[in-house]
């Protein structure tokens, strides 16, 4: 790993950690005082240079977190970004969530000389004596269960290249902060019936079930090996669906995304039924928009994230799904793991998505 990706542990930072160690995680008593962090999910507020947001830095920006999130119908942007003068950055703004802090040392407009003092000098010195340096994360820096990036270069070149090498780098770390605010919300409305002991007990895997998820189907074989699970919370605008799957696993080849889709038709076409009025529908994946697929992690295990769009074979109902498939070395199994969405009545589907994310990453196993 470069340094780059390591600047938490760089010299520089200590005292950089020092400065801000009074609004991080731990409950020091400055931090305790401070109000409970605001903002929609998904909002990113960037306070940077007004001609900055307009050239090449914030082109490099928007390309970073105004993706478009993968497995979407619409072209859904990963995040909402808000652009923010400096001299806007009043008290309540201060509070967001999410907030970016945009630098160039090559400028020096007001509004850039008012973001510079949010740095130590002894920072802005190391900024301009190391191009490798670009980025720093401070937890709780206004507000409690905010994240604060700042982005930062020697001039508004460089720093738009580190943007663009670094993009997964910088999506993921509010994608996981926001994943992190969900599963903490979801784990305080737990169902409070025995279906996840049920589970554990049947599939060996530990799932987050939310409160309102009910059985709909499941079948395991007698030795454990294979099996299938179906829950659902049923709701007139948001229909959610798990779905968990485990076969044998034999090779890496089986995580192969032909494979995959493969293993998911198969699913879908025996267990997930489509429209309750057409008898011989099931779900399908929509093979004109191929899926997107990514390495990851469950619980610290490598696994392949799966992110596409569903619809009956009869194409009268459909929507988003996201899976994460990961093996088991301990039982020998090869498992699927699956949320997927039924919401004709929304047109955006991103915060359904990644509140489904959450609830499949946090499954132990």
């Amino acid at each position: 790993m470069t340094r780059t990706l390591i600047i938490i542990g760089s010299i520089f930072l200590g005292s950089w950690l020092a400065w801000s160690c009074s609004s991080s995680e731990g409950g020091s008593p400055q931090s305790s005082n401070l109000p409970a962090a605001r903002g929609k999910t998904g909002e990113i507020i960037v306070i940077m240079d007004t001609a900055q947001w307009s050239g090449e830095v914030g082109e490099a920006l928007r390309s970073v977190y105004s993706a478009e999130l993968p497995g979407t119908l619409r072209g859904e942007k990963m995040f909402s970004l808000r652009k923010a003068h400096a001299t806007q950055l009043n008290s309540i703004l201060k509070q967001h969530k999410n907030l970016v802090f945009v630098v160039s040392l090559e400028r020096h407009s007001p509004a850039t000389e008012r973001l510079k003092s949010f740095f130590p000098p002894e920072g802005l010195q190391q900024i301009a004596q190391d191009s490798s340096l670009f980025y720093q994360i401070v937890p709780n820096q206004f507000a409690i269960g905010q994240v604060v990036v700042f982005l930062f270069g020697q001039t508004d070149r460089q720093l738009a290249n580190h943007l663009r090498l670094n993009r997964r780098k910088l999506q993921d770390i509010f994608a996981e902060t926001e994943r992190k605010r969900i599963t903490q919300g979801l784990s305080k409305l737990r169902a409070k019936d025995n279906l996840e002991e049920r589970i554990a007990n049947t599939h060996n895997i530990q799932l987050l079930l939310p409160r309102g998820f009910e059985f709909v189907k499941e079948e395991v074989s007698p030795d454990k090996k294979t099996g299938f699970l179906w829950v659902r919370m049923p709701d007139a605008e948001v229909d959610k669906s798990l779905v968990l799957a485990y076969k044998p696993y034999a090779s890496e080849k089986q995580f192969h995304a032909d494979s995959l889709i493969a293993w998911r038709n198969s699913i879908c076409k025996a267990h997930l039924y489509g429209d309750p009025e057409k008898p011989n529908s099931y779900v399908i994946t929509e093979p004109l928009e191929p899926p997107f697929f990514r390495e990851s992690t469950v619980n610290g295990k490598y696994a392949v994230e799966m992110r596409g769009l569903w619809r009956t074979n009869t194409a009268t109902m459909g929507g988003c799904f996201i899976s994460y498939s990961f093996a088991d070395t301990k039982s020998g199994r090869l498992f699927y793991y699956e949320g997927f969405a039924y919401a004709p009545s929304r047109n955006y589907k991103r915060e359904i998505i990644r509140e489904l994310e959450a609830i499949l990453r946090a499954a132990k196993y």
